[in-house]
């Protein structure tokens, strides 16, 4: 399903013109594991292989909710402590630059969750310090703020996640995100662009097992070159497979 007219769509791959939110089967899972610990004001991990769109997923769910504070940190690899505590005064827009002292700085930031209950969710989570890990364990075992906590982190790199003992315990749900499903992709891939409107059902079957795999990142990619393609060429229809060879790699020839 699409969302409703007028609603603000989230930013693409590519920041595709004419692409469209689609609310797939992967993503109304998400929305459900999201609403149990929204319930609880618990920690979840959201996990998927790259390009799935776990953090698309997150934009599309808090959009579907204006009514719930959401923070969102992409914190920078190894990041400290300080790093977090300073972009999470600077995502609730407290004044001023945020204190040295990192009691004085927690204080603020203790005060300002306690109203109203807010999302924080924290990106690519699998590149946090264990340094930083202990931070969010923090921030959760505290009473008082209101916050629900979501790590967004890469299929490939969650071992390391899991690995933290601080989060073992504390982790409500481990919830993996699932490319899109084969008899799922005809009507998904419509819904989210026009120029697959007309496009058989066998056709897109076709490309997602040679190209797509169910992965959102990719079908952007496909349809950027498709656009393109016909942008330059408007009258010489381009079947959308010859558009294949310019995204694989070329092998080098032999001698």
């Amino acid at each position: 399903m699409t969302q409703p007219p007028g609603a603000p769509d989230a930013p693409h791959h590519l920041n595709l013109p004419g692409a469209r939110t689609v609310t797939t089967t992967a993503v109304r899972a998400a929305a459900h594991a999201l609403d149990q610990a929204l319930s609880t004001q618990s920690m979840i991990c959201l996990t998927a292989d790259p390009g799935v769109g776990k953090t698309y997923t997150l934009h599309i769910l808090c959009e579907q909710r204006p009514t719930l504070p959401a923070l969102r940190l992409l914190p920078r690899p190894q990041a400290r402590p300080d790093d977090l505590r300073h972009s999470l005064y600077r995502a609730l827009e407290l004044p001023g630059d945020p204190p040295k002292d990192p009691g004085i700085c927690d204080d603020y930031l203790r005060h300002a969750l306690l109203q109203p209950p807010r999302l924080l969710a924290i990106d690519e989570a699998h590149q946090l310090s264990a340094a930083c890990i202990e931070y969010v364990r923090y921030l959760h075992d505290d009473p008082s703020p209101q916050v629900t906590i979501v790590l967004l982190a890469s299929l490939p790199r969650l071992k390391a996640l899991r690995s933290q003992s601080a989060l073992i315990n504390r982790v409500t749900a481990w919830h993996h995100m699932e490319p899109l499903d084969t008899d799922e992709v005809p009507t998904a891939l419509r819904a989210f662009h026009p120029l697959w409107q007309d496009t058989s059902s066998h056709t897109l079957t076709r490309l997602d097992s040679l190209w797509g795999h169910g992965n959102l990142r990719r079908w952007a990619a496909l349809t950027h070159q498709l656009q393109a393609t016909r942008h330059r060429h408007p009258h010489h229809p381009t079947h959308p497979e010859t558009l294949l060879r310019r995204l694989q790699p070329r092998l080098p020839r032999t001698a």
